[in-house]
Order: structure tokens, then C-alpha cells, then sequence
């Protein structure tokens, strides 16, 4: 564990130290990217500034459930969805190698050196949105709280999962250059209320495609929405992150070591 921190310390030193050689770009992919995420929870003050609403949940609710999906990107964007381009660049080269020669786990490594600190702008974003919805409701109970935190854990496990399997998928479908367009496709389902979907569709995305887990759950916890059986959808989490780790394995065995 102590030589994995060290590696992560390293490792945040050496990428830090580029952005500041480059700040200019740097600040200017934080603001772009704040801007980004900025834009839906925009749409949904328009929605409600109109007159209109989702059946069901205050504008701030509604909030919320954004504020925290974008939380729990700009915790595992940074860390985990870099090894996604990583993985990409290293396979078409051919140079995947170089992770396999390193005397530490070829996946954490992989999510090492994809590390980008650009992407702490999502969470600067998420953080924002999440206070601006808190300001205007009642403040929730430490067991909510406390809810909310284990579900909030799930959610980032859950995004850890997504970028294992577009990772993997890359190792033998090199020209697969869009399976951040598939993330944003699948995930877009989960930066709104539940409730307004069909009840067989939120079924597929709470046990099935856990989409709904990385913040609608999350926030209804902490609205106090959902009682202690909302603790189940922890079980579809964790077989969805075993899944994620023996899939990611299982595709590492077909690298050829020239482009896939």
C-alpha cells in the first residue's frame, strides 16, 4: 500500500508540474470543462424558470441530483477515466508494453499515467451546483448524511467500472476512438430524476446499467427519499466493479503487443 501511495504521490508531482509549465492551458481546459458541466443544470433552470418542472422535485432537488453526478466525475475523471486515452494511444503504438514491464499492477498503472488534473474542474463544477442546491432546502440529517456517503462511494465505484470496461474494450477494438460518446450516451440517464422514467426502465438502470446509482440514489438518500433499502443497490455495485476488474484482465490477454 505504501509503494502505491508513493507511486500516486509521483505521480501527481510530475503532472502538476506540466500543467504549471502550461498554465495558460491549463486554466483553460478547467474553465472549458466547468462551462461544460455547467450547461444542464442551466437547462434545468431554464425548465423551471418557464413554469415547467419534473413531476415531483423542486427545482434544488433537481439540482442536486446534477451537483452530485458531476461530484462524482470530477473524482473519477481525474483518476480513473485518463487510463480510457491512455490505454487508446499506448495499443495503437504498440508501446503497451512499457506498462507490462513495470514491477506494479498493469491496471494501476495504467490509471496512473492516464492521471489528468484538468478534470478537477468537474469537480470545482459539481461542488458549486451541489452547494447552490443545498442553499435552498432544509438541511439534511447526519443519517442521511451518512447514506448518502456510502451510496456516494458506490457511484464512484460505478464510474471506475464504466472506465474499465472502455478501457478493456480498446485492447482489441483499437479503432474505437468515440467510447467517450457511448459514456455520455449510457450515462445521461442518470443526471436526472429517476421517477420520470418508466418503471421498467428505472429498474435497467439501477440493476442492471446502474446508472441511476451515481446520483439519483445518492441524492434521494440525502433528501431522505429512500430509506435503508437503498443499501441493496450496493450488491448490482460491486458485481458490476468485479465484472469491470475481470473483464478489464480478460481483454489484457488478447494484447498482441502491434496495435490491438
Amino acid at each position: 500500500m505504501r509503494g502505491i501511495m508513493h507511486c500516486l504521490g509521483a505521480v501527481l508531482r510530475t503532472k502538476l508540474a506540466e500543467q504549471m509549465a502550461y498554465r495558460s492551458h491549463f486554466i483553460l481546459s478547467v474553465l472549458l470543462l466547468v462551462a461544460g458541466d455547467l450547461v444542464v443544470p442551466f437547462v434545468t433552470l431554464l425548465i423551471y424558470g418557464s413554469g415547467a418542472s419534473f413531476p415531483g422535485w423542486t427545482m434544488h432537488e433537481a439540482l442536486l441530483i446534477q451537483g452530485v453526478f458531476a461530484l462524482a466525475k470530477g473524482i473519477a475523471f481525474p483518476f480513473f477515466f485518463g487510463m480510457v486515452g491512455t490505454t487508446l494511444s499506448h495499443v495503437r503504438e504498440g508501446t503497451f508494453d512499457l506498462l507490462l514491464l513495470r514491477p506494479r499492477p498493469v491496471m494501476l498503472m495504467a490509471m496512473l499515467t492516464g492521471f489528468d488534473p484538468d478534470d478537477f474542474g468537474r469537480l470545482f463544477s459539481g461542488a458549486v451546483i451541489f452547494g447552490f442546491a443545498l442553499s435552498g432546502m432544509s438541511q439534511p440529517a447526519l443519517g442521511a448524511w451518512l447514506q448518502f456517503g456510502l451510496l456516494f462511494i458506490a457511484a464512484i465505484a460505478i464510474l471506475c467500472a464504466v472506465s474499465l470496461f472502455l478501457s478493456g474494450m480498446l485492447f482489441r477494438w483499437v479503432g474505437s476512438s468515440r467510447v467517450f460518446d457511448i459514456f455520455d450516451a449510457v450515462t445521461s440517464f442518470g443526471m436526472y430524476p429517476g421517477t420520470i422514467f418508466a418503471k421498467s426502465l428505472q429498474n435497467l438502470l439501477t440493476y442492471v446499467l446502474p446508472v441511476g446509482l451515481i446520483a439519483f440514489v445518492p441524492a434521494s438518500a440525502l433528501l431522505g427519499r429512500s430509506g435503508l433499502e437503498a443499501l441493496w443497490s450496493l450488491v448490482p455495485v460491486s458485481l458490476f466493479l468485479l465484472l469491470g476488474v475481470y473483464y478489464w484482465n480478460r481483454m489484457l490477454r488478447s494484447y498482441t503487443s502491434a496495435g490491438g
